[in-house]
């Protein structure tokens, strides 16, 4: 072949790739080539009006680049070499692969603009009320759902409907369970009266009420007082205005009568009332801590397991050779707590549902702060079984110096991490920093590290940007910051409740009576620290 033809058919087959391999953003920063497009019509400077300043600096590098590759393919003339035709070749290459970075970061520029501009999650507090709603019907059907159940779908962003979907399938696996029976069974009249009045009442007392509203049975039951259905409960013939006496007197009947379903009703709702807001709190321990219940009382062992042995080569022999395991071993321990409150006796006359729910409206946030001062104040830096606190020199997680949040310390704290190695003393297979825990003092510092932002030069990339999620709780004090595993990963850290006792509950200690009636909210919860791998302190500056 010609120098000359030769040279002419680079150009074109050049040419050829760079119009096919740019794409559409490329096609109408050159308009002057007049090659069909089948993509959809772009309108630049429409675009451009919207975007961000960013998106707009991307796109004029996408142009200047596809101008300097409309160039490189000009400088092939025909009497060019063919050593300096795969020169220009080489460096067109070159330009087309930044071309095709620089467009992946406008379409993650433009994603990121789309989740912007999209419209509101729903309220958080509803979808958690409908949550807790669903999960209460459906344990009244007779499904196994526990607190932890709707825990997980309220901090995990699971819509009510979805959420609905799993227990409707709970209740189909339970029922292929049992023994299919062609006699009709019927729920119990006063069964199905006390459950309405259960939740009807747990709503007066402030309990979530789901977005599709109080079921048909308990809508008959709403708005009506204490002393209502405890008259109902006893049949009370009376009249409907009632003096002090009387109201005394079916509050008494209702209270001590073994026919009567009134405190078994008042627990109920009561306790219903409590498991919903205690539910709705996320204490930020959960959040760097995992989760395992304990049997009973007594302190269980957590064995920290090592390597399973490397393998090593078989000898010609045939002969394998044994490993073996290094464990070490930290306990954990459940305790049981307890408050008492009282509900007086002017209360109960005056009927005063109200005074009543404010002095239950907090407990369900208060257990849980309950929950949070514990682990902060025993588990988060405890001591471990070497006699070391968690977080110490020897165990290559605490920084030497407190400095600032910034990309290079938090670039710090994530080496350290990943370079922690197992009880066999053999490097994790991954161990990354998902969480930066600061107190209120380091709040602002944190997000603005953490902030996602829209460059407008590679240089100014937030590399931090949805690798990392701010945590902050009050519990940590001072200019200390840390970094944490996800707990499903790995944890320092282990809590839980004892088996059956998912949630705090409330126990009536007396009989209803003239002077009023107390009631125990109690709470069987231990938490511990069981490793120090998965962490890692900067005391701040």
């Amino acid at each position: 072949m010609k120098k000359a033809s030769f040279s002419a058919a680079v150009a074109m087959i050049l040419c050829a790739g760079l119009i096919l391999g740019l794409g559409a953003e490329a096609a109408h920063a050159l308009p002057h080539l007049s090659m069909p497009i089948s993509h959809e019509h772009f309108n630049f400077s429409d675009h451009v009006l919207h975007a961000s300043v960013a998106l707009a600096g991307l796109r004029s590098k996408l142009a200047d680049l596809t101008t300097k590759a409309e160039k490189k393919i000009g400088e092939i003339k025909d009497d060019t070499s063919p050593e300096a035709a795969r020169t220009i070749q080489t460096e067109h290459a070159g330009l087309l692969a930044e071309i095709d970075q620089v467009r992946a970061q406008i379409r993650t520029a433009e994603e990121e603009e789309t989740r912007r501009n999209a419209p509101p999650a729903p309220d958080t507090a509803t979808r958690a009320a409908d949550i807790v709603g669903i999960a209460a019907a459906a344990r009244a059907a007779g499904a196994e759902v526990s607190t932890e159940d709707e825990q997980t779908a309220i901090r995990t962003n699971v819509e009510p409907a979805t959420f609905r979907a799993q227990m409707f399938d709970r209740l189909a696996a339970r029922s292929s369970q049992n023994r299919t029976d062609p006699a009709r069974i019927t729920q119990d009249e006063r069964e199905t009266r006390r459950n309405a009045m259960t939740e009807a009442l747990s709503y007066g007392l402030g309990a979530p009420i789901p977005q599709a509203g109080p079921s048909a049975a308990a809508r008959g039951f709403m708005g009506r007082g204490l002393i209502d259905l405890a008259a109902q409960c006893i049949d009370y013939r009376g009249g409907l205005v009632m003096n002090a006496r009387q109201i005394d007197d079916i509050l008494t009947r209702a209270g001590m009568h073994s026919t009567s379903d009134f405190p078994i009703i008042f627990e109920n709702a009561v306790n219903h009332t409590l498991e919903g807001r205690y539910a709705l709190a996320q204490p930020t321990f959960r959040r760097i801590a995992r989760k395992q219940n304990f049997r009973d009382f007594r302190p269980h062992t957590t064995v920290k397991l090592g390597d399973f042995p490397m393998l090593q080569k078989v000898l010609e022999t045939g002969e394998i050779k044994y490993g073996t395991f290094n464990e070490g071993k930290e306990t954990v321990q459940a305790f049981s707590y307890a408050i008492a409150i009282s509900v007086s006796r002017q209360m109960l006359i005056n009927d005063d549902i109200g005074a009543i729910a404010d002095l239950l409206s907090s407990y369900g946030a208060s257990v849980a702060l309950f929950e949070e001062v514990m682990f902060y104040s025993t588990a988060f830096n405890a001591n471990l079984a070497d006699g070391n606190p968690v977080f110490h020199a020897s165990h290559g997680n605490l920084a030497a110096a407190g400095t600032v949040i910034d990309v290079t310390n938090v670039g710090k704290a994530r080496a350290a991490m990943s370079k922690q190695k197992s009880l066999g003393g053999n490097q994790l297979l991954e161990n990354r920093a998902r969480i930066l825990l600061v107190g209120p003092d380091k709040l602002t510092e944190a997000e603005m590290l953490l902030a996602s932002i829209t460059p407008a030069t590679v240089a100014n990339v937030n590399i931090f940007s949805g690798k990392l999620e701010p945590v902050d709780t009050a519990q940590v004090t001072g200019n200390a910051w840390y970094t944490f595993a996800d707990p499903s990963t790995g944890s320092n850290y282990r809590w839980g409740y004892l088996e059956g006792y998912e949630a705090p509950r409330v126990r009536m200690d007396e009989p209803f009576g003239k002077q009023g009636f107390a009631m125990s909210v109690e709470h069987d919860f231990g938490v511990g620290a069981t490793d120090y791998r998965f962490g890692y302190k900067n005391p701040g500056a």
